[in-house]
């Protein structure tokens, strides 16, 4: 499936391999070279979120504007934007007609660009200058996850559509663990390392084994991560849910289809 293709709001995007996608070349007018972009989910509206590589001299040192809400998340290298350099795990959100003083890819690297709408970047704009706090993993503790010893979460604060964090899995075994849901849609990114999640896909539900490069898209309500998932070692994912972060416990192993329980 070419996740460019469907609308992410009513399809579940089951471990796109981002390696499987075709690479599309990527301008953004009014900032000068060009992006190699996969396109990892899109809606109707033209929101999207992209893993994008800037070519060489991409950026611009004149001061300008997004026509869109941007978030980007370093997946590796580094990149200036207006005071900050963004490190691998850092995350930044930059709102809409808000004028920050310049762009640069300062390493080779590549970054999940999250986008509201079709965008442009407008030179000159006679805008507000944008407040921008970088989110830096590196500042952050983690917290586990009573509901599943061996999983843990860095937050990464609020973006412009909701919660933004890091997930941690280390020697993870859930076997006799619960599903559970979220109210809104919720995508992941694995950055590094293997985790095996249960998805309650279709019926019956499949086992993915996803490594780095790994993306999905759940629909509000879908049920995953159940009995069965795990992580033999260690696995480091990026995930951003389009509301509120809130955690529904469905039912656990007991509750299986065709077993004597209730949800």
């Amino acid at each position: 499936m070419d996740p460019a293709l469907v609308d992410r709001n009513v399809t579940h995007l089951v471990g796109i391999d981002d390696a499987s996608l075709p690479t599309r070349s990527m301008t953004i007018p009014g900032i000068s070279g060009s992006l190699e972009a996969r396109i990892l989910s899109t809606d109707l509206r033209g929101s999207s979120t992209r893993l994008v590589r800037p070519g060489s001299g991409w950026g611009s040192e004149t001061p300008g504007a997004f026509t869109a809400t941007v978030e980007l998340f370093m997946v590796q290298g580094a990149l200036a934007v207006d005071d900050h350099v963004l490190e691998t795990g850092d995350y930044l959100h930059i709102p809409q007609n808000r004028v920050v003083g310049r762009l640069r890819a300062a390493h080779d690297g590549a970054a999940l660009l999250m986008t509201s709408g079709p965008v442009r970047y407008h030179q000159s704009y006679p805008g507000r200058p944008a407040d921008l706090t970088p989110a830096r993993a590196s500042e952050q503790d983690w917290v586990p996850v009573p509901q599943m010893p061996g999983r843990l979460m860095k937050p990464l604060g609020r973006g412009p559509v909701g919660d933004v964090w890091l997930g941690g899995a280390h020697q993870w075994d859930h076997r006799d663990g619960r599903w559970h849901s979220h109210p809104h849609h919720e995508e992941c990114f694995v950055i590094d390392g293997e985790i095996t999640l249960r998805e309650r896909h279709e019926d019956p539900d499949e086992a993915l084994t996803a490594g780095a490069g790994t993306y999905f898209f759940r629909p509000a309500g879908v049920l995953h991560g159940g009995p069965g998932s795990h992580c033999d070692d260690t696995a480091l994912t990026f995930h951003r849910t389009f509301g509120d972060l809130h955690t529904d416990w469905d039912h656990d192993a007991a509750a299986e289809p065709g077993a004597d329980s209730t949800i």
